[in-house]
């Protein structure tokens, strides 16, 4: 639980410096409504991705130290994938973790949700700005 936790805590933070800070600065700059729009949108792609990479982190820590596996296979790449599909909520099922390694699909899963929101939030806010 400590290890969805930290993921939490480091994705929420990073997702807030993307998307508030580097967004606004970047998209600050231009003149155009829809560049803006496009860049909030590729910070917004780049930081999911990012931030899948960051659970994925927590998923390899979380099997070395024997608190769950992987059914199937579980390459990095594999790991990676499974955190791409759960931080989407698409959740295919191609891979599944066992035990205690749930914990942080589930946490990943609520936290992609909540990540997407802001996400969109963020564009609209862009779109209704005069």
């Amino acid at each position: 639980m400590l290890i969805s936790l930290l993921g939490v805590a480091m994705a929420l933070t990073l997702h807030y410096v993307n998307i508030s800070w580097l967004a606004d600065r970047i998209s600050g700059k231009l003149h155009s409504k829809f560049a803006a729009m496009h860049v909030i949108l590729l910070i917004a792609v780049c930081s999911q991705m990012l931030i899948a990479g960051l659970f994925c982190l927590c998923y390899l820590i979380g099997v070395e130290l024997d608190l769950g596996e992987f059914n199937g296979r579980h390459s990095v790449k594999d790991i990676y994938y499974f955190s791409l599909t759960t931080i989407t909520t698409l959740g295919l099922g191609s891979s599944q973790p066992t035990e205690d390694l749930r914990m942080i699909a589930g946490v990943e899963s609520a936290t992609g949700f909540l990540l997407i929101s802001c996400s969109a939030s963020k564009l609209f806010t862009c779109m209704t700005n005069k």
